[in-house]
């Protein structure tokens, strides 16, 4: 159990104020922000996974949890979660042909992680990469029900979603991603963007002459874009993506009533333990601690 020190006055006050932003944020509509980082050279690059070219040896998915500090950086998990940010899923072609699809976060130019988030967690940054702050977000996981790709997960250490950051902390040394880094096939990519869709439409072209026929690139315009392209054999759905990701609604209250009454019981919860402590000691003493288990 951890004592944190607050005196009673600031912390109704702090708890009321973060409930009615919440509140406000919910009914008035919030948009995915922008963070104010200045220009950023990778604000035009993008990473392109040649679903053709991938051999499904998990290097990027290993890679990617040894650069973010993941645990088990050799356990394999069929989907994204809070502890795996990248994974391969293996599919099955009509052909009986097995297709590996690398997964991470597409960083779309328009999320619905960011468009759903109560409390702007979920933003996308002025290079483009969606980010969740951990110091803001309060685990209300409409992120994770909200992502067409089901891509965040909640962490029940740390009580947030968290999920692929696009390397960013790499990008802002001049270093590319970790799973571009260390594939092995040459199945990803990094790097402008217009440049790695001109290559992905020719590579299509080539699946197309090679008897390919659904061949396509992936990404163009989805949610306004994505900054993880793909060049796939098949159509999306078969390989486990959706054609048309849909962009959830963030005016609608009723898809805003989980951020809402989640805000609400985090606000309310340490109260009741403010009045259970300030009925044992009969109101004495005003300046007590709040006790966080």
């Amino acid at each position: 159990m951890k004592e944190v020190g607050i005196k009673r006055r600031c912390f109704l006050k702090f708890s009321g104020l973060a409930f009615a932003s919440t509140a406000a944020n919910c009914f008035f509509g919030l948009r995915p922000g922008f963070a104010a980082e200045g220009r950023t050279p990778w604000r035009n690059k993008a990473m392109l996974n040649d679903t053709a070219k991938c051999i499904g040896c998990l290097s990027c998915a290993t890679a990617c949890k040894k650069a973010n500090s993941l645990p088990d950086p050799y356990k394999y998990s069929l989907e994204t979660d809070a502890e795996t940010w990248t994974t391969v899923k293996f599919k099955k072609a009509a052909d009986n042909r097995v297709l590996n699809v690398k997964m991470q976060c597409m960083h779309c130019t328009t999320p619905s992680c960011a468009g759903i988030c109560p409390t702007g967690a979920a933003r996308v940054t002025e290079g483009g990469v969606v980010v969740i702050d951990q110091e803001v977000c309060i685990g209300c996981k409409n992120c994770v029900v909200a992502c067409p790709f089901n891509v965040p997960g909640f962490s029940e250490e740390t009580g947030t979603a968290r999920k692929c950051i696009f390397c960013k902390g790499r990008l802002e040394k001049g270093l590319i991603p970790a799973c571009a880094e260390a594939c092995p096939a040459g199945a990803i990519e990094f790097g402008n963007r217009s440049d790695l869709l001109t290559k992905a439409t020719n590579r299509v072209n080539e699946l197309i002459n090679r008897g390919y026929q659904n061949a396509q690139v992936y990404g163009i315009d989805q949610l306004g874009g994505l900054k993880v392209l793909y060049v796939l054999p098949e159509a999306p759905e078969a390989l486990g993506l959706p054609r048309s990701p849909k962009l959830a609604n963030g005016d609608s209250v009723l898809k805003w009533a989980t951020g809402i009454l989640t805000a609400g019981v985090l606000a309310v919860a340490p109260l009741r333990s403010i009045f259970q402590e300030r009925a044992g000691d009969g109101g004495s003493k005003p300046e007590g601690r709040v006790k966080i288990t």
